[in-house]
């Protein structure tokens, strides 16, 4: 029998944001490939329930405190074992009126909050996960960041800066973690319908939305990702099968970013 290169045959893998979402579907995908998962979020109810359906352990963690990711991280080592993948998927996903402007009426309050929970906290995890990582010479890192990290989008300033501050990061641990034996890689989703999104492509009787027909309209592909689909690309990234890849960002985005329907 051919051996399962997917399969991640034990690993301790710690996915943030993961109760709902995408997060909770690379939770569920690598469970169902013999991880030992580790949910952290701020949803306790539906983190702790997530949890128990993958047969995980939850935590709870604000990631924008360095505190509570440190205590994270020296509990999850104590009470499950060495961490050996880390998914840093939560982020900031509110959409708070007079946040999609220019950056002349951006917020400042917004762009603090965003940079605090999307880049500040997905630096702490990389940080203290990563100096545990190093002595014992292995490791993989995963950071979901955005299409919007590469190509910018109108009136998301934040947004936009956030994600592509992540892929940098993520680039940059990999050239100094790489002979290390580390691997760190970036999944950049597109328009992905999850709980918090989908009304946005699709009304209550299942048809898809005015909006969501003309932000389909630049997809090759001609529909909304689903958390699954960046679930896989996730899989791919923490399995065997990656194992010679390192520094790159996967856009999960049906075809988006490579330029469809640009008329010109």
């Amino acid at each position: 029998m051919a051996e399962n290169l997917l399969s991640l045959g034990g690993r301790i893998a710690v996915v943030t944001g993961a109760a709902h979402g995408i997060g909770a579907a690379i939770a569920t995908l690598y469970a169902a490939n013999d991880a030992r998962v580790v949910v952290a979020d701020i949803d306790d109810d539906r983190g702790a329930a997530t949890a128990a359906e993958i047969g995980g352990v939850y935590k709870h963690c604000d990631i924008s405190s360095e505190d509570e990711v440190r205590t994270l991280v020296a509990e999850v080592e104590e009470e499950v074992g060495p961490i050996d993948i880390l998914v840093n998927n939560a982020g900031y996903t509110g959409n708070r009126p007079g946040q999609r402007v220019t950056i002349d009426q951006f917020p400042i309050e917004h762009w603090r909050e965003k940079v605090s929970i999307d880049f500040h906290g997905t630096f702490y995890f990389n940080r203290l996960v990563t100096e545990r990582m190093v002595p014992r010479g292995r490791g993989c890192i995963i950071n979901i960041a955005s299409v919007a990290g590469v190509v910018a989008l109108r009136n998301q300033i934040a947004h936009d800066a956030t994600k592509a501050g992540i892929i940098k990061m993520t680039e940059a641990i990999a050239i100094e973690l790489g002979p290390k034996g580390i691997r760190a890689n970036t999944v950049s989703p597109g328009s992905t319908a999850t709980f918090a999104t989908a009304k946005i492509f699709y009304n209550p009787d299942g048809t898809t939305t005015e909006q969501g027909k003309e932000l389909l309209s630049f997809v090759p592909l001609g529909r909304a990702g689903k958390p699954e689909d960046i679930a896989g690309a996730a899989l791919y990234l923490a399995s065997d099968l990656a194992s010679y890849v390192t520094g790159q960002n996967i856009s999960v985005d049906g075809g988006w970013t490579a330029g469809f329907n640009r008329n010109f």
